[in-house]
């Protein structure tokens, strides 16, 4: 097998099949998709039961999907829309499955990526392995003398296996809300919920977004009827919608905030403080994403789950000791404490990346370059304000980006060449 590649990219996401699709149409075809999973979309695939993506509007450029998709899709759903997407573009082919990277490395002007099966090189390399890499997974004082189960939430699969059992649940992400809404119908004894900080909340008000949906499926619709668009003026237009400078973000984040806001919810009675910050500031520049809720709010104020706003001092063998002095006996602990990138783990060069809310975050040009290499792209790590739905825009266009870079750098290898046969 041909271990040189032009291009190999790391995770088979939204991102990495996207700038796989680009490259194909873009006429690059030596290129590997490295996935350690067993399927596309590992983290939608091993996720808990119950997850359903919250934005309507989420499809890839260029392809909605044989079949007829849930306006929400559920895991599964996910999981076989970005699979057909990947045969539709004939990129299935191209990724390496069960196959986990584990050092990069560069020597003189090659990637050398050594994984738990082989050693690949590529001139570029293209890391798409998301802001939900690695768990975080905090300690707690008397850690060791609980007798019960500590599980983070990407362990978690439903709540049947917690029936009549007392559960604490620490954090306030959709996570956190939709494991302690499961665990709760799922008929634990007890649901606590440990929320410390301030955090955002949304209704999802699933038929309102629909309505909202479909109407703006049919405006789009009667655009293309009447306005006979290329595929080469539809990349323009994607190209033109995640172009923007750093001041043109700051106010759309603004004017984005000042709209949300009005529908979120007062939950300071339970404990439960909005930010100071707005929704999409502190999502896009903080990396936290607020909570819309799917049923979770009704609960809490049905007094079903019981909102704790107190830190732990220290785990007991039966429970828990918070610092408010109250005592709480547990059988389990989910920890639906977030993850960070942790590309560091696989590429550690130091110059690479920024120091942001306790996570590394990979230095970039705005479009996915980084600024430190021009041979590596970091592919869904941008500051945006809409992320879910600009992955697929941010992967084609990336795809396209290096297409370019690497016919000019043939062109001038073949130039170089013709003019020393002519020396």
């Amino acid at each position: 097998m041909n271990t040189e590649k032009d291009v190999i990219i790391i995770g088979a996401g939204f991102c990495g099949i996207t700038v796989a699709a680009s490259l194909k149409k873009f006429g690059i075809d030596n290129f590997v998709i490295i996935e350690k999973g067993e399927t596309v979309a590992t983290i939608w695939k091993t996720a808990y039961d119950r997850l359903v993506n919250q934005n309507p509007y989420f499809t890839l450029p260029f392809f909605e999907g044989k079949r007829k998709y849930s306006t929400f899709k559920t895991k599964d759903e996910m999981v076989e829309y970005l699979t057909e997407y990947a045969h539709h573009f004939q990129v299935y082919s191209h990724i390496r499955f069960t196959e986990e990277v584990q050092n990069i490395t560069k020597i003189n002007s090659q990637w050398h990526i050594q994984t738990n099966k082989d050693t690949l090189k590529c001139k570029i390399l293209v890391i798409c392995t998301g802001l939900t890499n690695e768990p975080v997974i905090p300690s707690f004082l008397g850690q060791v003398n609980f007798s019960g189960e500590i599980l983070h939430s990407s362990a978690y699969k439903n709540g049947v296996a917690y029936q009549n059992q007392k559960v604490l649940v620490i954090g306030s992400g959709n996570s956190a809300a939709e494991i302690a809404l499961d665990l709760y119908e799922n008929g634990a004894a007890t649901v606590d919920m440990l929320i410390r900080g301030k955090r955002w909340v949304f209704p999802l008000y699933p038929r309102l977004r629909a309505l909202e949906y479909w109407l703006w499926r049919t405006r789009s619709y009667f655009k293309q009827l009447f306005h006979k668009y290329t595929t080469d003026s539809r990349i323009e237009a994607m190209e033109k919608a995640i172009d923007f400078s750093p001041e043109e973000l700051k106010e759309r984040i603004k004017e984005t905030d000042k709209f949300v806001r009005r529908f979120a919810l007062d939950l300071s009675t339970y404990s439960i403080y909005q930010e100071d910050k707005g929704a999409i500031d502190i999502e896009v520049n903080y990396g936290r994403v607020a909570w819309v809720d799917r049923g979770t709010v009704k609960q809490i104020k049905k007094g079903n789950i019981q909102v704790i706003s107190s830190s732990i001092q220290q785990l007991t063998q039966t429970g828990a000791i918070f610092a408010d002095g109250k005592v709480q006996d547990y059988d389990a602990i989910i920890l639906g404490t977030g993850f960070r990138p942790g590309i560091n783990k696989i590429l550690g060069q130091p110059e690479l990346y920024l120091h942001v809310n306790d996570s590394l975050l990979p230095k970039t040009d705005g479009k996915c370059q980084s600024v430190v290499d021009s041979t590596l792209y970091f592919v869904g790590f941008e500051k945006n304000v809409a992320k879910a739905v600009t992955y697929g825009y941010y992967g084609w266009c990336t795809g396209k980006r290096i297409a370019l870079q690497l016919h000019k750098r043939k062109f001038s290898l073949h130039q170089e060449f013709n003019i020393s046969l002519m020396m």
